[in-house]
């Protein structure tokens, strides 16, 4: 099997996360990292042979075909477009952007260079505890969905000592919210309104309000809950607290009960918390070799994007908001 060649921007934390698999998986091949960092920079190409970059000039090297982005959300859109518009398969991760601005420019983008897979790391869509309940959703074992909930709540004030970006220009809802949000948009579709409110009481050093929770209304008629808390005291909940209440049956995090058991059960598969990329890498090497169809693109992210940007909205201003489609 013919390897894919891949270049890695940005080398904080999830990008070393990312080179380590990539260097490791059977279908990739690292080629070359960038950072603006040279320390960062220096440690990367030590440890996996591969070519430096300190600037875009990542993006003239004609051995690459994949660049994989990892910089801080705000700088996104600046690597994706450029990387799109030079011919690469682009992977970007969660959330695509942090701006409605950045969001509409990297869609238009990729709308334009739809031969090229382009692929958004919502990392949960890949995890077997969530998959099964998709499938159970799809199958129609839990019948009609009419309300879930699901919750990103983590002690984050760690990062204060490890990237400034985190502390300077992270959104809760935004950086971490996302991704209990995305799974309720991948069980019940898009959310159409939402209505929030936030505090500032906890992690005091982040400039954003670090207590941010939304009730959001979806277009098949369901509702749910997304609550993101940074600073909180004591372990995460189980499965990112996750419920699903349908016609037809119930999941509470590890628990279900299908319509006449009046019991739980337990499912069968665990939440890995450890967040294992491979199967985020095997797909998106699958997607450039035409096996597979991207599970996320940039136009269907941009929707989870703009819905919790929404919700900050709609807690600054006291007002329930529509969400706009992309």
């Amino acid at each position: 099997m013919e390897k894919v060649k891949i270049g890695v921007i940005g080398l904080g934390h999830n990008g070393m996360a990312f080179c380590e698999r990539y260097a490791k998986n059977p279908r990739c091949e690292l080629t070359a990292v960038c950072d603006t960092d040279a320390e960062r920079l220096d440690t990367a190409v030590r440890a996996y042979g591969a070519k430096g970059y300190a600037d875009y000039g990542i993006l003239n090297d004609k051995s690459i075909q994949a660049i994989s982005i990892h910089t801080p959300d705000h700088l996104h859109r600046e690597a994706f477009v450029m990387a799109m518009e030079a011919g690469f398969h682009v992977f970007v991760e969660k959330p695509m952007a942090d701006t409605e601005k950045d969001v509409q420019a990297m869609v238009e983008t990729y709308r334009k260079h739809t031969d090229k897979t382009a692929l958004v790391g919502h990392i949960l869509r890949y995890d077997a505890y969530f998959a099964l309940i998709k499938k159970w959703i799809g199958l129609g074992l839990l019948g009609e969905i009419f309300y879930l909930e699901a919750d990103y709540i983590h002690d984050l004030r760690y990062q204060y000592h490890m990237e400034p970006w985190k502390v300077e220009t992270e959104i809760p809802m935004v950086g971490g919210g996302c991704h209990p949000l995305d799974i309720l948009r991948w069980y019940t579709g898009d959310a159409v309104k939402v209505s929030a409110m936030q505090n500032h009481i906890s992690y005091r050093e982040m400039k954003a309000d670090t207590a941010q929770t939304a009730i959001f209304t979806f277009a098949s008629g369901a509702v749910g809950k997304v609550t993101s808390l940074y600073g909180s005291v004591g372990p995460r909940p189980d499965n990112f607290n996750l419920s699903v209440y349908g016609t037809k049956g119930t999941v509470v995090r590890n628990k279900v009960s299908f319509d006449g058991m009046h019991s739980w059960m337990d499912i069968p598969e665990a939440f890995d918390p450890s967040h294992d990329y491979m199967p985020e890498i095997d797909h998106f090497s699958d997607c450039i070799t035409g096996r597979a169809k991207p599970l996320i693109t940039p136009a269907d992210a941009a929707n989870t994007v703009i819905a919790a940007l929404c919700a900050v909205k709609s807690a600054a201003s006291g007002q329930m908001l529509d969400i706009p489609k992309y």
